[in-house]
Parts: C-alpha cells; structure tokens; sequence
C-alpha cells in the first residue's frame, strides 16, 4: 500500500454528532486465535499461518473487493505514517512480514494482525458515534467467527495479550478538542477527575510521539475486564458526553468574563490562517482549535467544523508529504527546503479551506 492509497478515503470529511467537541470516535476489539502463542512470543512459522487465516477470513466476507490486505513490509513508509496519524497503526509497528494491515475501502474499518494481538478489529466515525462503530465491528467479527476460533475462557470472557484489554476485548475512544478548557485553567482538573474514575485522558499526538498538539485529547476506557461490551460503550458515551457538556460550560463563561481575550484570540488566528505564507504543525493546530472556538461562538462564518476537523488530519507532516510527493501542486520556487515546502503547502491547504471565512463582530 502506497501513500496515495492511504489517502484515498477520509471519514474524518463527514459531519458527526457533537462535532463542536467531539471530533471523532474509535472503536476496536482485540482477539487472538485458539492454540497459538500470543505475537510477544510467536514464532514466524506460526505467525505466517495467522496472517494466512485472517486474511482468508476477510475474503470470505461478504463483498470482499472492499478490504485491502496488506502484509507490514510492503506497506511503503509514508503510507504508515498516514495511517499512523489516522490513528490505524502505532508510529513504531515493526514491519516483520508476517504482520498485517487491512483498510476497507471506505476507510471506516481497519485491522492490524499479528501486531499486539493476533487480530485488532476497529472502526472509525466522525463525531461521537460509538455505538455505530461498535456495530460496524461486531458485524464483521461474528462473520469472521464462522472461520475463526477466537481464544476465551467461560465466565472471563477473551484472552488478549494486555490483561486490561481481556474480557470484552473492547476499547472505546474519542478525540475531543478543549480549547476552553484550556483557556480557562479548568483541564488539569477535569483530567484529574477522569482519571479518578477510571477512564485515560491524554494528549492527543498524531504521529509524532514527542509533541502533544495543542488542546485535543483523547478519552478512553482504563479496562475492558469489568462488565460487558455494551455496558462499557454506555459508560464511554456518558463519559464523552460530560467531557462536552464541561467543554461547553468552560466556553460560556470564558467568553462571557473576558469577550475581548477571545475575540482577539479568533480574530489573530484567522487573520494568521488566511494569509500567512509559512505555517508550522504546531502553530497550525493552534490556529485551528481558536478558529472553531470562534465557529461555536458564532464569531466567524464561511465553513463547517466538519471542514476543521478534516483540515486537522489533512495538515499533518505526512498528509502534507503525500501531497508534496505526487507533485500536483506547484510550490514557488524560492521556497527550498523540505520544511519550507511543507510550511508553505500547508498555508495553502488551510486557505483553501477557509477562503470564506469572514469575521462576526458583536454590535
């Protein structure tokens, strides 16, 4: 899989439920296959005829034309750094060629194997929509469970590699965007609280392991040992729901003790987004997220936050890299280095996206 390939398909472009905070949701299930040894400690003759059954189960779906099947080491490098800012692969995945990755077409549905787990099933939406990604999951894995045996113990439930992910299998996720939280002294809190309870809150890194971008995190379930799989998604979606609802608040209060702050802050980064030439990652995650502040606010007009939602995947090193790399767009030839380039193509990126911005001023 290529680069180009990778970058086919965007759920990330739709519209979804609560996308004022929430900006997407994951769902996935860990299972591993009867008799054979975890992939800690499998041996490549075993994890060879792994590969062989999953992907043979995935062609025995109905409409199989739709799934990728990819062995690691074939999967160029830009192409796992795509897929490892979607939140498809880890940015360090070894590439043994007896690992695996599959991508439906639509983009919506992904599976490693033989990666932490002999299989990690997951779905992807935009918005909060844990639920329809459950589904889209389950469907697929109790067609696959015709072929496969999955390893579970009665009264327990399946066996994974990580004891946290035993049980159901399930890990729930949103990506979440906190800006007023953020500029209300209010997150450390609302981390603390989370964390009381159970859940993992952190930032939220693309595909760069060192650097948190800006105030997006993400929310996810501690364990998946303690109840069953509905009952878990039900406990991610209250929680996901107070994480917006808090967000919300925080937005409400900020603007109305201290208006001018914010519509400075909105104003500045639209003014920076239209018409800067070079703009970092960092700094274009920054504009982004005091946009859609702004966008929630109502303080700018001119596009959706489905439409910052996208950009936020789309301005990314190795989205940006992939644009550059196909050499349909034209550069000015005074921009030079690999870093340039891509500073420069990012402006423009985020300039097409909001060419009809325009500022809301309060009478």
């Amino acid at each position: 899989m290529t680069g180009r390939e990778a970058t086919a398909n965007a759920w990330y472009t739709e519209d979804g439920p609560d996308n004022d905070v929430i900006l997407s949701s994951r769902v996935r299930v860990a299972r591993n296959l009867a008799g054979f040894p975890f992939p800690a400690a499998i041996k490549s003759d075993d994890a060879e005829s792994i590969l062989s059954l999953v992907f043979d189960a995935f062609n025995q779906l109905e409409n199989p034309e739709r799934f990728q099947l990819v062995r690691m080491a074939d999967l160029d490098i830009l192409g796992r750094r795509i897929l490892s800012e979607r939140g498809v692969i880890s940015p360090g995945v070894g590439n043994d060629p007896w690992r695996g990755i599959v991508i439906r077409n639509d983009g919506i549905v992904s599976a490693t194997i033989n990666v932490d787990d002999h299989l990690r099933l997951a779905a992807f939406s935009s918005g909060l929509a844990l639920f329809p990604c459950a589904r889209t999951v389950s469907e697929i894995e109790r067609a696959m469970e015709s072929r496969l045996q999955f390893s579970a113990q009665a009264g327990f439930g399946y066996l994974t590699a990580n004891l946290l992910d035993a049980g159901s299998g399930l890990k729930a996720s949103v990506l979440a965007c906190l800006p007023s939280l953020c500029m209300g002294g209010l997150l450390d809190r609302v981390i603390r609280e989370y964390l009381g309870q159970g859940f993992i809150i952190r930032g939220y890194y693309g595909s760069d392991a060192g650097t948190s971008l800006g105030c997006l995190y993400q929310l996810s379930n501690g364990s998946s040992a303690s109840g069953d799989a509905e009952s878990q998604l039900a406990q991610m979606e209250r929680a996901a729901v107070g994480l917006a609802e808090l967000e919300r608040k925080a937005r409400r209060e900020v603007f109305a003790t201290m208006p001018l702050t914010v519509e400075d802050s909105v104003f500045r980064a639209i003014a920076a987004a239209k018409y800067a030439r070079f703009i970092p990652l960092p700094e274009a995650v920054d504009l982004i997220q005091r946009i859609k502040l702004g966008l929630t606010l109502g303080l700018v007009t001119g596009f959706g936050h489905k439409d910052l939602t996208a950009l936020l995947y789309r301005i990314q090193s190795a989205h940006i890299g992939f644009v550059i790399s196909g050499g349909d767009v034209t550069i000015e030839e005074d921009v030079r280095t690999e870093d340039a380039k891509a500073d420069r193509l990012r402006a423009m990126v985020i300039q097409e996206v909001l060419k009809a911005a325009d500022i809301r001023e309060r009478r």
